[in-house]
């Protein structure tokens, strides 16, 4: 029997195994700061975002077309056709006008023609994943805020949720996510070893504010204490 998949140690491993779906240039790059790295992007599909409606519009085209051929003079019929042909392009242009992605720090979707509805979660702040079956279905981020004030109940307020709706292949993305965010922690725990291991080296040492030499405060004069190496005043000491 096959083990347990390892999670990467590497951001460059884990876009080994980047889903098919990802489209580069998908996300909006004026939406981001400078330096922010993106993991993953892409649209939502088509149909699953309009299904409904676009069946509509293409069972209404023909019958009205019919009725243009039918009776030229007809202009209603001009005018239904123009309406329904109008309504196509405008669902294709919100199809591509929402997007989605995962950065190296935070997961976030944008919507809207002109992007009127931007929703992010930093990964510290999302405390559930949902995959959401169907066609219109996707990935569901439920994030709450660090340090959010409660109700009367003691509830969090303010939740925030990323939804990352009709995404192809959603299963395949789910799992590049999990990875991801396993990466992430495995990150945070090693820049708090590195940190914890920092702070044991300088125990019993302060810095010189001057010079910044690592000062041992058992060999400090606390009747003037100065720096050895130049001659400076300690503070804190």
């Amino acid at each position: 029997m096959e083990g347990a998949r390892e999670p990467p140690k590497t951001e460059g491993v884990l876009l080994l195994d980047l889903p098919p779906t990802n489209q580069p240039g998908a996300f909006p790059r004026e939406l981001l700061p400078g330096g922010e790295r993106i993991l993953f992007e892409a649209h939502p599909s088509l149909l699953g975002l309009y299904a409904g409606r676009i069946v509509l519009i293409l069972l209404l085209l023909p019958l009205f077309i019919y009725v243009i051929v039918g009776l030229p003079t007809n202009f209603f019929g001009y005018f239904v056709v123009g309406l329904l042909l109008f309504l196509l392009v405008y669902l294709v242009l919100l199809q591509r006008a929402e997007a989605f992605a995962m950065t190296d720090s935070r997961v976030i979707a944008v919507r809207g023609v002109r992007h009127g509805r931007f929703v992010e979660a930093r990964y510290e702040e999302v405390q559930n994943m949902t995959l959401v079956p169907g066609w219109s279905g996707g990935i569901r981020f439920d994030g709450t805020p660090p340090n959010a004030p409660t109700n009367f109940l003691g509830g969090r307020k303010f939740a925030k949720t990323v939804e990352w709706r009709a995404l192809p292949q959603a299963p395949r993305v789910y799992a590049f996510v999990q990875e991801a965010f396993a990466l992430h922690s495995y990150q945070s725990a090693q820049r708090g070893l590195r940190e914890m291991l920092q702070a044991k080296m300088h125990e019993d040492r302060i810095p010189c504010a001057y010079c910044r030499t690592l000062v041992d405060i058992r060999t400090v004069d606390f009747g003037s204490p100065k720096c050895p190496s130049c001659g400076a005043p300690l503070a804190g000491a």
